[in-house]
């Protein structure tokens, strides 16, 4: 078996995700002890399926979740399935999942434009406030140039 074939396999990954079969495992194992150079492509491996993780995941292939689904079975598939009163169904059962992505995407404009309208209504209000307390100004000085009508002298009074 060629060492390059039996690395592109899959086996590596197999292996460190737990789901190698005993046979597997055990020969695996023993190439390990054989050829150094795996324990290189293991750390390589080990690296690629962290790096995986922290950037989000991706789906696996459906053979991954076919082997997992196998694993979680009970033993005994016939007598299960019977007692549950379900039909087996032939072959094993794929199950494809989508990650969510949850994260929301915004473009610059949209950014440049909503600081745009906080900063036009912070100037309407500054500006509100300000020719609120002109016009406060302006009318206590008309009522002190203007007295009222219970000062002014009488109509035919000079």
């Amino acid at each position: 078996m060629d060492l390059h074939d039996y690395i592109e396999s899959g086996i590596i990954e197999t292996y460190l995700l737990g789901l190698a079969s005993d046979e597997e495992a055990e020969l695996f194992e023993h190439m390990r002890s054989l050829y150094p150079e795996l324990n290189t492509e293991i750390s390589a491996t080990e690296f690629r399926l962290q790096k995986v993780m922290d950037d989000g995941g991706i789906t696996p292939p459906a053979i991954v979740w076919n082997k997992i689904a196998r694993h979680l079975t009970p033993h005994g598939r016939d007598s299960y399935y019977s007692k549950a009163g379900r039909q087996q169904t032939e072959g094993p059962q794929t199950y494809i999942l989508q990650p969510r992505n949850n994260t929301i995407t915004v473009s610059i404009w949209w950014r440049c434009t909503v600081i745009a309208m906080m900063l036009l209504i912070m100037a309407l209000v500054a500006s509100t406030i300000y020719f609120y307390q002109q016009f406060r100004n302006m009318e206590e000085r008309l009522m002190r140039l203007y007295p009222t009508h219970t000062e002014m002298s009488p109509p035919g009074v000079h």
